[in-house]
Parts: structure tokens; sequence; C-alpha cells
């Protein structure tokens, strides 16, 4: 089983909620993590991409980067949603992927400052688009993570 496998796993075993959306983590690169989804089981009433599953993946999304970068750098992490802003650009009348980015330079102080003091920020931007690679929905958003595999005396 690889790394995107357990993760997802772990997912749907710990967000029931997210069996419902029938995603699927495809690829992870540092920085960048791309998932996808059907039409199907998101579908509303008008015959597109339900806005509420948007938002739940791309959430998720920027949940599951954080923790794979987390992860990259200790043993185990802890990550939360701290904030976020979703803009809806059009409607999306099949499947769907999610690609989430984070900078180098947030990454490489998200990772010194986790391995330093146990806890870090940091910002992601995501896009979710259909298979022409038109953008249904823009997001962006931070997410906390803590180091749950040691203590940490420094605080801030």
């Amino acid at each position: 089983m690889t790394a995107l496998d357990a993760l997802a796993a772990h997912i749907r075993e710990a967000i029931p909620l997210t069996r419902h959306l029938q995603f699927a983590l495809l690829a992870h690169r540092p920085g960048e993590l791309l998932l996808g989804a059907p039409l199907a089981p998101n579908i509303n009433d008008k015959g597109t991409f339900f806005a509420g599953s948007q938002a739940a993946l791309l959430t998720l999304g920027g949940w599951a980067l954080t923790t794979l970068e987390g992860e990259a750098c200790v043993e185990r992490v802890d990550v939360v949603a701290a904030e976020s802003s979703l803009h809806y650009v059009a409607p999306l009348y099949a499947e769907a992927r999610v690609q989430v980015h984070a900078t180098p330079d947030d990454l490489a102080a998200f990772a010194r400052r986790l391995q330093r003091r146990g806890r870090a920020r940091l910002a992601v931007t995501a896009e979710l688009l259909g298979p022409a690679d038109d953008v249904a929905a823009r997001f962006s958003a931070y997410y906390l993570a803590r180091d749950l595999s040691a203590s940490h005396e420094s605080v801030d």
C-alpha cells in the first residue's frame, strides 16, 4: 500500500462523509497534491458538481497536503483547517480534479517551524478543475499542524 493509499484509507475511516465523495488521492510530490472525484455521487439537482462536495474536496485536499508535508518532517502530525476562502467560478458537469499547492518558501518555513517548535502553519491554494482544465472553484486556506511524536520546549 502506498502512502497515498494509506492516507486515503485513514481519511475514509476517520471522516465518514468522505466515503460518499468517492475521492482518490492521485499523485503527490513536495508542495503538490492531486485528487479526483467522479460526478455521479457528487451531483446536485441541476446536474452539476454539488458545491458542498466541492468545498469538502478542496478542504480535504489542503488537509491531506499539509498532513503529507508534516509527516515528511516529523513522525506523527495532527492537522486542522484554520481559515479558508472559496470562490465558485463556473458550474462543473463532469468529474473533478483538485490541484493543491504550497509554495517552496512556505514549505521550507513550515518544515523548520514544525521540527523546531512542534507546530506550524501552512498556506495552501487549490483549484477544482474539469476535464479540459476549466476552473470550477478556487480555494485558499491555512492549516495548522502539530507534532505528536515529540515534546518541544519552544513556544510562540
